[in-house]
């Protein structure tokens, strides 16, 4: 029998390799190995949730960071119940692909100065002090990771998001990417949950979080190279019901009013934009169920006041209270604790009473209200 030419058996081993390489595509659309192309254009760029045990390593999760690697550590706060892993990192801060930085906070001194990092192509970064976006947990970084992605005055209004298998995009975690169509998980954000219900979307759809001001729409589906494009967009909104603990108690001209029996026409004190205390009734009460994983900020004051509420919840300057530090000033008096603490009960509450502000005394601290 005639021995094939080495032509021929170059040309088969190709042939192999490439169907090797397409069968293990197939298996795992997702799979990207270590040390690959990560600062291509098209990379995508939106956070990566690893399930327990596993961590963020080159926008895949893997169960134990590569050599030279260990799990990165959060500093401030624990991060919220529906986040777990975190991104591998090397002893100075750097990580295995800067994307991995995708939607997280960070820091290059230890968290006197954060950034946030906006997912966008290329990534960039923008000060918390400038912006209304952020959360509640940061990463400390080298500060040449920093110094590679530019400065933003703000998120921009508008951009576009890549995404893949396994990444979350806003409240949808892409499970599988079909032709025409995207399957994932559908998460509750507000109140914190995890994910709730499995659904398949496609090209207008949209998962954002519409009491943020967010609109996230599938723009492109591109099956072969198992890609998302989103159209994301910040829009004008009413805000989210992140709310106070149940036994909380409110200011009004009756005394004080337990915050789970307040109803709309009740009148309570609240602040006129000339620095007046006022009274007002109310307009618009919330109750939210929460989840049993819901965390709350515990706030203790110099002076003794004291607080719990959902850390996302606004003061009257624009910070949110998960943001406070002890040294921090908070009507009047300076933060001694601040700690997020796990919450025993199945509703949170709120309320807004008629005026140009907002704003009312909730355990004797002014606080701005969530509602509009």
């Amino acid at each position: 029998m005639k021995k094939p030419s080495a032509a021929t058996i170059v040309a088969v081993m190709i042939l192999i390799t490439i169907g090797s390489v397409s069968a293990l595509n197939l298996i795992d659309p997702s799979y990207r190995p270590l040390g690959g192309d990560q600062q291509a254009a098209d990379h995508v760029n939106v956070p990566v949730h690893c399930d327990q045990g596993h961590y963020l390593a080159d926008r895949h999760c893997v169960p134990a960071c590569p050599p030279g690697f260990a799990l990165g550590n959060w500093f401030t706060v624990s991060p919220p119940a529906s986040f777990s892993g975190g991104p591998c990192m090397t002893s100075d801060g750097s990580p295995v692909s800067i994307y991995d930085l995708a939607g997280s906070q960070v820091s290059g001194d230890g968290g006197t100065t954060l950034y946030t990092i906006v997912s966008d192509v290329p990534l960039v970064k923008v000060l918390l002090s400038n912006t209304a976006y952020q959360g509640y947990w940061s990463l400390k970084v080298s500060q040449p990771i920093l110094d590679t992605l530019p400065t933003l005055a703000s998120v921009p209004d508008q951009r576009t998001e890549i995404a893949t298998v396994g990444d979350q995009v806003a409240t949808f975690k892409i499970l599988r990417i079909d032709p025409s169509t995207v399957t994932g998980n559908r998460s509750t954000v507000y109140p914190l949950g995890y994910c709730c219900t499995t659904m398949t979307i496609s090209v207008g759809d949209d998962v954002g979080i519409s009491c943020e001001g967010l609109v996230e729409k599938v723009a492109r589906i591109d099956f072969l190279d198992q890609k998302v494009w989103f159209s994301v967009q910040i829009v004008p909104h009413d805000g989210c019901p992140i709310c106070l603990s149940g036994d909380t108690v409110i200011d009004s001209p009756v005394g004080l009013l337990s915050v789970r029996g307040l109803a709309v026409g009740m009148t309570v004190w609240t602040m006129n934009q000339e620095g007046e205390r006022v009274s007002a009734p109310i307009i618009r009460v919330s109750k939210t169920p929460v989840p049993a994983t819901h965390m709350m900020v515990h706030l203790m004051l110099r002076d003794g006041r004291e607080l719990y509420a959902s850390p996302a919840h606004p003061t009257t300057d624009g910070r949110q209270l998960g943001q406070l530090k002890v040294g921090d000033l908070l009507d009047g008096s300076v933060v001694m604790v601040a700690q997020l603490v796990p919450y025993n009960q199945s509703y949170t509450y709120d309320l807004l009473p008629r005026g140009d502000t907002g704003f009312y005394w909730a355990n004797g601290i002014l606080i701005a209200s969530t509602l509009k």
